[in-house]
Formats: structure tokens, sequence, C-alpha cells
């Protein structure tokens, strides 16, 4: 017999078996999607310790790719990033285990990163890096899961009495808080030196991966933006949920200032400033460039939204994010959760009850406008508002 027929022999026997499962995948519990997963570093250096007298690798990035389980339909990959303390582990469900927004875009046919930022998480660091946790569980709990509940704090803002969306009850001992929280880590206490670093890996991912949009959460909202700056021909646009990148304020007496060639952390106290509209318990005052206002180069060839919802403590100070984005030059769109109809969200609104509302109604409506036709609507409200 040929060996052709032996192996047709050994096929058959196989099914009849039940070896061979022509069936498709199994749709997971949580509703989320099945994909191919590939895991790599990006970025990274080798440094020599004098005092060890041996090498070991510095300022790499983890990097999972997920690859739709059918085919890749859209033209341009994703790359989320994550707040303080988290990892990319954030994006794929909610802490109450229902589908995230890695699953959602899965199934619009996107091809998506998931990375942990340089020395967080599983992109590790050196033994001897100083390191500090961002969010201490009062803070969690009083700004993020359950602002409603504190309202008589002297931290909370008016508009926390707002929050609907969180999934569960809020503070600890709620089994969703208890999730999510649990899984927050240690950032480094150098944060230029994280955000230098994770931005340069950033940009090794992109020229690995094509042209692709970076999806940044509060803290990696800086990160976002000093990627754009060092490899703006490889950003395809950037979607700030809630950036953390407060103009002039990114972390103490310093800010992202526009120069010939790009961007620089500098001292704002040298710098030529201006501080607008008046501080209220629901909003802040802004500082400003004073006129005339210089471009952010790079960025601005970047198109860029940034969402703030409505109970969230960012809506007391994102107009100064926008505002300082507009006067330089940059193609923002800044989107209200709740002018779209969508309410009662806090600062962690793509985890929330109705995080896949958020996904079909604001974020890919804006990802298929920037692959097609450009027809921005940059909106600029008022800068100050009383």
């Amino acid at each position: 017999m040929c060996p052709f027929s032996i192996s047709f022999l050994a096929l058959v026997l196989a099914i009849l078996l039940g070896l061979v499962d022509f069936a498709p995948a199994r749709p997971r519990p949580n509703g989320e999607t099945n994909y191919q997963r590939t895991v790599f570093f990006v970025g990274g250096q080798y440094v020599f310790n004098e005092t060890s007298k041996s090498t070991y690798a510095v300022d790499q990035m983890y990097v999972e790719q997920l690859t739709p389980e059918h085919r890749v339909k859209q033209p341009y990959p994703l790359v989320f990033m994550y707040g303080g303390g988290l990892t990319g582990v954030t994006w794929l469900t909610t802490p109450d285990n229902r589908k995230g927004w890695a699953s959602y875009f899965l199934e619009q046919g996107y091809l998506v990163y998931l990375v942990d930022i340089t020395n967080v998480g599983r992109s590790s660091r050196p033994p001897s890096t100083q390191s500090y946790l961002a969010n201490l569980v009062e803070t969690a709990e009083q700004t993020f899961a359950s602002p409603e509940k504190f309202v008589d704090s002297p931290i909370i803002y008016p508009q926390a009495r707002l929050h609907t969306q969180w999934p569960g009850n809020g503070p600890r001992g709620d089994p969703a808080f208890e999730t999510w929280y649990k899984g927050i880590g240690p950032n480094l206490v150098d944060n230029e030196k994280e955000e230098e670093s994770s931005a340069a890996a950033l940009c090794e991912l992109v020229k690995q991966s094509g042209p692709s949009y970076l999806i940044g959460h509060s803290y990696t909202g800086i990160i976002m933006f000093v990627a754009a700056d060092r490899c703006p021909d490889l950003i395809r646009g950037l979607f700030g949920v809630e950036p953390a990148a407060f103009p002039f304020e990114l972390r103490a007496d310093t800010y992202l200032q526009p120069t010939d060639t790009g961007a620089k952390m500098r001292d704002y106290r040298c710098a030529s400033h201006v501080r607008v509209g008046k501080n209220t318990p629901g909003n802040v005052s802004c500082i400003l460039q004073a006129a005339p206002a210089e471009r952010l180069v790079n960025i601005s060839k970047v198109p860029v939204a940034m969402s703030t919802a409505e109970a969230s403590i960012h809506i007391v100070n994102a107009h100064c994010l926008a505002a300082y984005l507009w006067q330089s030059g940059v193609s923002l769109d800044w989107i209200l959760l709740a002018e779209r109809g969508i309410k009662g969200n806090g600062h962690f609104s793509f985890l929330e009850k109705n995080n896949l509302e958020i996904a079909e109604k604001v974020v890919l409506p804006w990802l298929q406008l920037q692959s097609g036709p450009k027809g921005h609507n940059h909106k600029k409200s008022e800068v100050a508002r009383d």
C-alpha cells in the first residue's frame, strides 16, 4: 500500500476516534474573543554594573501581540497602554470578568498590542531601582472606584456624585475592587526615565508593526505624547482615555515644552506662561503658554483625541490639557462622554459597566475617521469655566 493511502486511513481513523476536532473554537464564558497570542520584548539596552562586575538588560518593554482568530481586517494596529501601576492585562477583561476592549477591537479586525511600560510588570527592572506605589487603597477607593461614596472627603470634587458605572459596590471588600486593585504594582520613582525609555521602546515597536494607533489611559497619556514627539511618522493617531499629561504640571514644576525640533521636559518657571481662569471645587485654573504660543512641532503632525467622563476626577482639569494642545498647534478632538449621552463614568471608563458602549460609540468611530478622509471637528470649549 502506498504512503498516501496509509496517511489517509490514519486520518479517517483519527476522526472516528475523536482525535481530530473540526469544530470552531468554543466561545469563552465571559464573552472574550478567541485570538492568537505572541509574546516578545522591544527596546532596552545592556549596562555594566561596576559593583557586581556583571552586565544586565534594562528598559526593555514586554509586548503581547493578539491576532484576530480569523484574519486582520483593519490596516493599522492598536497599541494599548494603561494607567499608573497597572499592566497590559487590564485591557483583556473587566474587574467583574466581562469582555474588555482588547476583545472588542479584535472582533472589529484590528491587530492588537498590549504592553507593560518599561520597568513595570513583566518588563522587569534592575534590582537596585527605586519604585513607589502610584495608587494607595484610599486613593483608589475615593477617586476611581467609588468617589460618590466619599463626597464629604476634602479631596472629592462635586461631579463625583454622578458616578454610577463602577461594576460593583466600589470600596475594598467589593469583589470587583479586590480583583482590580490587587493587580496594581509600583512605578519608578524616576518618572522621566520611565517615560523616556517607554517612549523609545514604543517607537521601536511601531517600527516593527508599521504605523499604529496608540491608546493610552491616565499616566501613559504622558508616554504616548512623548512617543509621538519622537517618531511621529510611525504613529497614525493618539487616543487618550483621560490622559494625565497636565500642561506645565506633568511632574512637579515641569511641562512638555515646545522646541524647534520637538518637545522636551523643562522647568516651567523658566518659561513664559500665564495662569488663566480661577479655581473652584469643580474646575481648576490653567497654566498656559503666554502669547505667542510655540508649537509642538512633531506632535502636531499626529491626530489626537481624548475622552473625559462626567464623574471623573479629570473633569476638573481636562480643559487645561485641551487648551494647551490647541494653542500648541495639535490636532485634538476633545470628547466629553456626557455630551454623547454616555453618563455616570469615572476615570476607568474602559473597565466600567458600559465599557463596550464607549468603545463602539466613541473610540471606534474616531479610529474609522482617521483611516478615511480627514474631517476633524476640533472641539474648543471655554478654557476657564466658572
